[in-house]
């Protein structure tokens, strides 16, 4: 069985060019969110970034993608 990434969120300064970025790897999933910039700009900047991952097919739910041949299911 594969091991999942590793998952960690952390607060920094981004420098002002954007209120969240996020880098993912097989081995991890990094979300990092500038609080310094209003609710609403984080809120927005983090559904596009969720979004695009779904969007690409980096993301997918178990229940609904199709069984990888390794999987060992019919």
């Amino acid at each position: 069985m594969t091991k999942s990434p590793t998952v960690r969120v952390q607060a920094a300064d981004l420098k002002g060019e954007t209120p969240a970025a996020v880098r993912d790897s097989l081995d991890s999933f990094d979300l990092v969110i500038d609080f310094s910039w209003p609710p609403a700009a984080i809120a927005e900047c983090l559904e596009t970034l969720l979004q695009d991952g779904v969007d690409s097919g980096r993301w997918t739910r178990n229940d609904t993608r199709p069984p990888h041949p390794r999987d060992g299911l019919d």
